[in-house]
């Protein structure tokens, strides 16, 4: 059978960063993807479709008016609403139970698909997060550049369900804070800069004193210029049951923290979530971990068919997903400032909204930030 490659946006489970996988051709590739666990809901699931590389666009097209609802092993049924195009999310009737089999069905175009039942299974605690400095310079077209992270290590119960299928996910969340009242704008090449604050700045623009140009006013609070800027895994990790000793994985390498400046303007929160896998998203997780690392060495053979959980009821459509169940557990550290070994220089400042500035931004610090 001859594959093609595609692009795909993997943004519930946990990927921001595009990965290219070998997959069968098709006209259109349904994309489905989602999870349940034993937290509150709402509970989502994404639908779109997949871009072959030929096309140059990282837009990946959603799929709006499809009809998706939820089900667990007791009969019970619960529909999801878009929410956005292409987002469907549950309304909190059904909530995941450890022990209880959830799946998926959806209705597109009129055809239809289905995911086959994942049980939540528990899963162990994480005992402990450390991390180490870690310097590094590498050259690149315009000279050495500085590299220097901290790799983070974490040390965890299996759990006695899991059957050795764990999956972590490492969330970072650093502070930045901007200048949005000092924006200027220009109308055309070589024109005197003007004074354009941002309205969330609780700033404005008022008539010099003198009569010739303008000053900015203090109106109001700044309601922009600071944010928590979350840095998401760009590839899932999980478990290598070499790694584990008497029901315990030790000293397991799940990311890594870039030291710049504005990562340590203040401090850094790392957020480990430990997530329980049936076989079947264990193999999913790792092929896109396998494809992923493929992905920059030529020289590697294709790792095999990235499909899913998921299939076509009333079609020959092929459809690429995944929609799984999982329990969760977690813990929070943070790396001080003061943990990097020389001083971190000071952020050269941005005169823009931090909103617009940094994605995956947020003016809400996290709950444990204090």
């Amino acid at each position: 059978m001859k594959y093609t490659k595609y692009i795909i946006l993997f943004l519930l489970l946990g990927c921001i960063e595009p990965i290219e996988f070998e997959i069968p051709p098709a006209e259109s590739l349904l994309i489905i993807e989602g999870m349940i666990n034993d937290e509150d809901g709402p509970y989502t699931v994404q639908i779109s479709r997949a871009v072959p590389l030929s096309v140059d666009t990282l837009e990946v097209p959603p799929v709006s008016g499809a009809s998706v609802r939820l089900h667990d092993d007791l009969g019970n049924v619960e529909d999801f609403d878009e929410t956005e195009p292409g987002i469907y999310q549950t309304r909190g009737a059904i909530k995941g139970e450890v022990g209880r089999s959830y799946h998926i069905t959806v209705s597109v175009d009129g055809k239809s698909y289905e995911s086959t039942p994942e049980e939540i299974k528990p899963v162990g605690q994480i005992s402990e997060i450390r991390y180490e400095f870690k310097e590094e310079r590498i050259e690149d077209l315009f000279g050495e550049k500085n590299k220097d992270h901290f790799n983070i290590y974490v040390d965890a119960e299996q759990g006695d369900e899991t059957g050795g299928y764990v999956r972590w996910r490492m969330t970072g969340t650093y502070k930045v804070e901007t200048t949005p009242q000092l924006r200027e704008t220009l109308h055309h090449p070589g024109a005197v800069p003007l004074k354009a604050p941002r309205p969330c700045s609780g700033y404005t623009t008022a008539v010099h004193p003198s009569g010739r140009g303008t000053i900015i006013v203090k109106v109001g609070e700044c309601t922009c210029c600071e944010c928590y800027v979350d840095m998401k895994e760009s590839v899932p990790q999980v478990s290598d049951n070499l790694l584990v000793s008497e029901g315990s994985y030790n000293n397991v390498k799940i990311g890594r923290v870039p030291v710049n400046s504005a990562t340590f303007m203040e401090k850094y929160m790392v957020r480990v979530e430990q997530m329980s896998l049936s076989r079947t998203a264990f193999d999913f997780f790792k092929l896109i971990n396998i494809q992923k690392e493929q992905a920059s060495n030529i020289f590697q053979p294709s790792s095999g068919e990235l499909l899913g959980n998921i299939k076509a009821l009333n079609s020959q459509d092929r459809v690429l997903g995944l929609f799984w169940a999982t329990s969760i557990t977690e813990k929070v550290t943070f790396i001080e400032r003061d943990d990097v070994p020389y001083p971190v220089p000071d952020f050269p400042g941005a005169n823009e909204s931090c909103l617009l500035e940094f994605d995956y931004s947020t003016t809400e610090p996290p709950e444990e930030w204090n």
